[in-house]
């Protein structure tokens, strides 16, 4: 097996390396010069390389981190940090394909996630910094919604999710106004990704598991009961790999593994822009698609984004990033008609989706050893953390509920494929 070419994930000006400070700052992990022999090589060291190597520090598993490049700087540094059990596919559209009992299983899975990355946050130190509690508001973007919104609220309220109709009293009258239709989810978080990613990093560092940057893979092959990962200058021999490299696959994987390349935009406001009387810690998003979604910062910015593109590059071309930025700031008007907003940083960035709205989770069979864990879809960061109690259960020997609904080999029927795409930058 054989790396794959890299690939441009993002351009224009990216806001959270501005909120990092000493604190945040990795100190130059090495780059891998020698032989190691471990027991799980994470490849990829960006938020689920992060999440998962944390998991394994913490369950006393041998475990090396190998990065291509620097640690936690590509797509997680993109991200616009919102983490919620709510899924591109709703639960009732998910109960549609699988039957009810699989889709409450795969969302009571995702709101587990949700709480075990708040607890890996809080052990690294990240609690209110790079990880807050938040409530999400779902809100139905059109007439035609609004029945889908109410069969989706149904579904979560009997099935005992943390749901409440329509926004919270605390929303400002103007989004009531505007949105008749629609609902509140709790449990849900928001995110600094790259601080998060390298408050992880350090907790697993600390906690014995090595960190290579500037280490690029270069070939994995097998040999005897083990794989050999040549990167960098240096080899490593594992019985397990976890491919963590994003929407990307970092080695040559199954042909069905092949996410679905998208454009999205989003943008930072400036700080202070966030008007009077909105709740903190509070999230929007829309039913359409692709659809409009923002959160706040603690310094008062709105982070928004949206308005996905069926093209797989980052847009380069500084008018073309403006001209998007603008129907964001204008999407944003319709919550507070009355406020005046300026895009402070814009950017673009590359995401990948599924045909059946679910991410590649779980070992390949056809390949024993290789775990995948590529969160395709909005939801990335609580696939990571998903796909980190995932592996964890396969090296205890047990079978996840989840297993042969995310198997990477999985067939996805031509009427599964919804086409639809959802929220971007999450992972």
């Amino acid at each position: 097996m054989n790396k794959q070419p890299a690939r441009k994930l993002h351009d224009g000006t990216l806001y959270w390396p501005s909120t990092l400070d000493r604190r945040d700052e990795l100190g130059q992990y090495p780059a891998l010069s020698e032989k190691l022999v471990t027991r799980v090589a994470v490849i990829g060291g960006g938020m689920t390389g992060a999440i998962i190597g944390a998991s394994l520090a913490e369950a006393g598993i041998p475990a090396v981190i190998l990065e291509g490049k620097r640690a936690a700087a590509a797509s997680t540094a993109a991200s616009t940090g919102l983490l919620q059990f709510s899924n591109d596919i709703m639960m009732s559209e998910l109960a549609d394909r699988y039957g009810g009992q699989a889709a409450v299983r795969f969302y009571e899975q995702c709101r587990g996630a949700v709480g075990s990355l708040g607890r890996l946050a809080a052990a690294a130190g990240q609690w209110n910094d790079g990880f807050r509690p938040a409530s999400s508001l779902y809100a139905a973007s059109s007439e035609a919604d609004e029945a889908k919104l109410v069969r989706e609220f149904r579904m979560l309220e009997k099935n005992g999710f943390p749901v409440a109709w329509g926004a919270s009293a605390a929303m400002p009258s103007s989004v009531a106004e505007a949105f008749p239709a629609s609902m509140t989810t709790y449990g849900d978080a928001l995110a600094n990704p790259p601080r998060l990613a390298r408050a992880l990093l350090r907790m697993a560092s600390d906690n014995g598991v090595p960190i290579f940057e500037e280490s690029p893979v270069r070939e994995v092959r097998r040999r005897g009961g083990s794989w050999v990962i040549s990167a960098g200058d240096g080899e490593v021999s594992a019985s397990h790999i976890v491919v963590a490299t994003g929407y990307i696959p970092g080695i040559s994987a199954a042909s069905e593994l092949k996410p679905i390349l998208r454009r999205t935009y989003a943008l930072a406001t400036r700080p202070g822009s966030v008007p009077s009387g909105w709740p903190e810690d509070s999230m929007v998003w829309e039913t359409a698609r692709p659809y409009f979604y923002f959160r706040t910062t603690p310094d008062g910015r709105i982070v928004a984004g949206g308005l996905d593109e069926d093209r797989p590059d980052p847009a380069g071309d500084e008018t073309f990033l403006r001209d998007r930025s603008d129907m964001l700031l204008s999407d944003l008007k319709r919550y507070f008609p009355d406020a005046e907003f300026e895009a402070e940083y814009a950017w673009c960035g590359t995401f990948g989706e599924s045909a059946d709205d679910l991410p590649f989770i779980g070992e390949d069979k056809e390949q024993p050893g290789i775990f995948h864990s590529m969160g395709c879809g909005g939801n990335g960061t609580v696939y990571s953390a998903l796909a980190a109690s995932m592996l964890l259960a396969a090296l205890s020997g047990e079978k996840h509920p989840l297993a042969d609904m995310l198997n990477p080999r999985r067939i996805i029927r031509q009427d599964d494929a919804s086409g639809k795409r959802g929220r971007s930058l999450l992972a």
